[in-house]
C-alpha cells in the first residue's frame, strides 16, 4: 500500500476539526476542499466535508471530491494529457457531514485518446453516490455553441444576496431575508431578477450569475472540479418556481437525485458565470433542471442537468 499522500494539498488552518479526525470546512480556501489522501493506487479519502441544509453533506462536495478523484487517475501531463469532458452521477444516500468519505475508482478503460472511470464515494461501507466520467485529449474539430442569452444585466449592475436582504428590506419574509443576509459568503450569488423570487414568473427558468473567489490560482483540473462543485447550486429550485414561492421554500423538501455534466471549454471559477438555467418538467414528486454556464464574455462553458425530489412538507 502507498503511503497517505495528499493531493491539492489542505493547510489544517483552513479548517475546524471535527469530532472523528475528518475536517469542516471553512470555506476560506475553496482548493482546500478538493484536497484528497491517496490511501492506495485508486482509493482515496477527503480531509474536509461541507454541510448543507439538511445538515447532510452537500451534494456538490461529494461530486466535486468524486471528480478530483478520478482525475488523480488519469494522464495529466505530455501529449496525451486528458481532460474531464462529462460525468453522469447518481445520488445514492445523504452523506454522514460527520464523517469522512474513501473514493474508489475504476480504471474502466484507457484509450487513444479517451479515458473512461467510475467512482463509488462511500461512508461506513456503504456507497452514498456512484458516477461515471470521461476525459478526452484535445483535438482538432468542429467548433459552434449557443450565445449567451439576450437581455440578462452584467454582474456589475446587479446585487448580491446580502445585498438585496438590505435594499428589498419589508418585500422579502422575514425568513428569508435573514437567509439571505446570512448568505455563505464563499460563493457569491446574483440573480438576474430578484422579484422572480417573490412572484411567480409563470415560467420555470432563472439566470443567475456566480463566482467563487477562493478558486483564484486554481489549475485547470481543480478548475473543473470547482465549476462541478458551483453547477450543484441554484440549480434543483428551478423545477420549483412554478409551483411554491418565496424560494426557498420551508413548505418544500428538496435534494438531488442525480447530476450530469459536460464540460464544454475552460472556466475560472473565480470570475463570474452565468447560469442560465430552466426546467423543462416537473412530476411524481420530481424535477428536472438544465443549465447552460457562461463566462462573462459569453464563452460557453458547460451545460448540467440534475433531476431532484421535490417534496411537499406536510403543514
Amino acid at each position: 500500500m502507498l503511503s497517505p499522500q495528499i493531493f491539492w494539498g489542505c493547510r489544517m488552518s483552513d479548517a475546524v476539526a471535527g469530532s472523528t479526525g475528518v475536517l469542516d470546512w471553512d470555506g476560506r480556501d475553496a482548493r482546500a476542499l478538493l484536497a484528497l489522501e491517496r490511501l492506495d493506487r485508486d482509493l482515496f479519502r477527503n480531509r474536509l466535508n461541507q454541510r448543507n441544509a439538511n445538515d447532510a453533506l452537500f451534494g456538490g462536495q461529494v461530486l466535486a471530491q468524486a471528480l478530483t478523484a478520478a482525475t488523480h487517475t488519469v494522464e495529466s501531463e505530455g501529449a496525451s494529457a486528458r481532460a474531464v469532458h462529462s460525468l453522469h452521477g447518481y445520488f445514492l444516500r445523504a452523506g454522514r457531514a460527520h464523517g469522512p468519505v474513501i473514493y474508489q475508482v475504476d480504471r474502466t478503460r484507457d484509450g487513444g485518446r479517451f479515458s473512461t472511470r467510475r467512482v463509488i464515494a462511500i461512508q461506513e461501507g456503504e456507497p452514498i453516490f456512484h458516477m461515471e466520467c470521461g476525459f478526452h485529449a484535445d483535438e482538432a474539430g468542429y467548433s459552434h455553441q449557443a450565445g449567451l442569452p439576450a437581455g440578462v444585466p452584467r454582474p456589475e449592475d446587479l446585487l448580491t444576496l446580502p445585498e438585496l436582504a438590505d435594499s428589498m428590506g419589508a418585500e422579502l419574509p422575514d425568513w428569508v431575508r435573514a437567509r439571505w443576509k446570512g448568505q455563505d459568503r464563499r460563493i457569491e450569488v446574483k440573480p438576474a431578477d430578484p422579484m422572480s423570487f417573490l412572484h411567480r414568473p409563470g415560467l420555470s427558468q432563472r439566470a443567475i450569475w456566480m463566482r467563487l473567489p477562493s478558486g483564484a490560482g486554481a489549475e485547470a483540473a481543480e478548475q473543473a472540479g470547482l465549476l462541478a462543485y458551483l453547477s450543484d447550486y441554484w440549480l434543483a429550485g428551478t423545477a420549483a418556481l412554478p409551483h411554491t414561492l418565496p424560494m426557498p421554500s420551508p413548505t418544500l423538501f428538496m435534494a438531488s437525485l442525480d447530476h450530469a455534466m459536460w464540460f464544454h471549454r475552460p472556466a475560472r471559477v473565480e470570475e463570474w458565470l452565468l447560469f442560465a438555467c430552466e426546467s423543462p418538467s416537473a412530476q411524481a414528486g420530481r424535477g428536472l433542471s438544465r443549465a447552460l454556464i457562461y463566462a462573462a464574455d459569453g464563452t460557453l462553458v458547460a451545460s448540467t442537468a440534475q433531476e431532484a425530489l421535490l417534496r411537499i412538507r406536510e403543514a
